[in-house]
């Protein structure tokens, strides 16, 4: 800061180099606050992020479930008709295999 002496001992300041430095001081305080701002900022946008992503990832989760449980139905309905309209031949398909599950378990 510049400063001239006066000869009574007084110093006389520079004003305008006052407000320079008043500046300089609100200029720091503003570029700290948004330093703090954008990190902040940064933190909050990248969990907005993460939610959005684990988001769509359920979503797709559930529909790949729920589509795999439809095709899943399917041939148990199937499977149930076909048990219905003939029984006898699926209970001699039941007991061949039931045979052939018993000997290759025996061993």
């Amino acid at each position: 800061m510049q400063a001239t002496i006066r000869g009574n001992g007084e110093v006389e300041k520079n004003p305008d180099l006052e407000a320079i430095m008043n500046d300089i001081a609100s200029l720091k305080r503003d570029f700290g606050a948004l330093a703090e701002h954008l990190k902040t900022g940064a933190v909050d946008g990248a969990m907005g992020v993460g939610r959005n992503a684990a988001a769509r990832v359920s979503d797709e989760a559930r529909r790949l479930y729920d589509n795999l449980a439809e095709q899943g139905q399917r041939p148990v309905k199937a499977l149930s008709r076909h048990v219905e309209e003939q029984p006898v031949t699926s209970l001699l398909i039941a007991f061949a295999l039931g045979m052939i599950g018993s000997r290759m378990l025996s061993r």
